[in-house]
This record gives C-alpha cells, sequence and structure tokens, in this order.
C-alpha cells in the first residue's frame, strides 16, 4: 500500500480521510500515516486513530505520498508549495471510487473530487483543486489551479476559470462566461455574467428580523 500524509487535521482533511477510506473499501491503495497540523498537534496526538505531526517533525521520503485538506485555496497554495513540495513529498490524485471520469477529463495532480460530482465531457482543471460532494462540472469546462467548490455548486457548461477561485456552497455559475484569478462567489450566488479578477461577488446579507415565539 502507497503511504500518504494528510496536511490538515480540520473538517477538511478529516474528510479526505474519510474518502480515501472509501478508496480502500474499494481496493487497498493508501496507508495513512498521519495528519500534519502545527495547531492541532499541540493538543493532540492522534485523531480518527491516526497521528498527528507537526511540521518540524513529519516523516520525510519521496516514497510518501501527501495532499493538502484546506479549503482555502491560498493557504492551501502555501502549503503544497512551502512544505509538501519543497520537502519532495510525491502528489496525487484522490477521486471517490463511484465518480465516473470521462476518458477527454483531463486534470493536474493534487486535486480531491469527493462523491456524487458528475463531470461532463471535455473538462479540464489544473493543480490542488478540491470538488466537494454533489457538484455538477458543465461541458468544456477549463479551470486554472486551486479551484475550489463547496457543495453543490453548479458549473454551466463552455465556462472559463482562473487561477484560485472559490465557490461557496450551493453557487451557480451560467454557461458561457468566465470567471477571473483570486475570485470569491459567496454562498447560493447564481452567476449571470462574467467577473474579473480579484472580485468578491455576494448574496444580499440575510438577517434575521423576528423570532418565532410556541
Amino acid at each position: 500500500m502507497k503511504k500518504i500524509l494528510i496536511f490538515s487535521a480540520g473538517s477538511a482533511g478529516r474528510e479526505i480521510f474519510q474518502l480515501i477510506n472509501y478508496i480502500n473499501y474499494s481496493k487497498k491503495t493508501w496507508q495513512v500515516i498521519g495528519y500534519v497540523d502545527d495547531n492541532l498537534s499541540k493538543k493532540f496526538k492522534k485523531i480518527d486513530g491516526i497521528k498527528i505531526f507537526s511540521n518540524a517533525n513529519k516523516p520525510v521520503n519521496q516514497k510518501i505520498y501527501a495532499v493538502c485538506g484546506i479549503m482555502n485555496p491560498l493557504l492551501r497554495e502555501k502549503i503544497y508549495k512551502n512544505e509538501i513540495i519543497k520537502a519532495g513529498y510525491t502528489l496525487t490524485n484522490l477521486i471517490h471510487p463511484k465518480v465516473e471520469i470521462p476518458k477527454c477529463f483531463s486534470f493536474g495532480k493534487g486535486n480531491v473530487i469527493f462523491n456524487n460530482v458528475h463531470i461532463s465531457f471535455e473538462v479540464k482543471i489544473g493543480n490542488y483543486s478540491i470538488i466537494s460532494n454533489f457538484c455538477d462540472l458543465g461541458h468544456n469546462l477549463f479551470s486554472k489551479d486551486l479551484l475550489t467548490l463547496m457543495p453543490s455548486v453548479i458549473i454551466g457548461g463552455n465556462c472559463k476559470i482562473g487561477y484560485s477561485v472559490f465557490f461557496g456552497s450551493g453557487a451557480k455559475l451560467m454557461q458561457n462566461l468566465k470567471i477571473g484569478n483570486n475570485c470569491k462567489i459567496g454562498m447560493g450566488c447564481t452567476i449571470t455574467s462574467d467577473v474579473s479578477n480579484h472580485s468578491s461577488v455576494l448574496d444580499y446579507q440575510r438577517k434575521v428580523t423576528k423570532k418565532n415565539v410556541q
């Protein structure tokens, strides 16, 4: 079995641990040797029955694989470049075994794709992307590195997505649109026009106006 470290023992890192378990149910592939998390290593020795290493005492070996479980794309980029690649770990893609991968699907390294994701034809994504549950990737999608899709994001056909773009849960991108670099699309937003570089698109804030009294 291949040895792998999960960088971050937070919620996304633990979701990746569960994903690896699903992959192993289908075919014994991975041995998770630990999490790497400077914050939690000070409080816990183990989570999910596996050891938590600090960045300073993590095992280093070119035969060890590594994946980053952080949803923030900019922070994920730093960890890949400064902690994973610099240490010489091997990169891989983790894809839930029930996800159907078209032959024309093209992707880089360090990507994580969870269950119930639909991938249409001629989809291309870069490196270090995380695609959460119940997302739908439309045909002829092109995305650069560090795409982050929270659950239930729908992307229409013929869309172009730049570097380090984050979509909140339930966001929708209509077909034939372009999203620039370093953009954030808020939860539940429906995007109907192109979005320029370094933009945040947020829906109107929902406030509690009164409490129901029984």
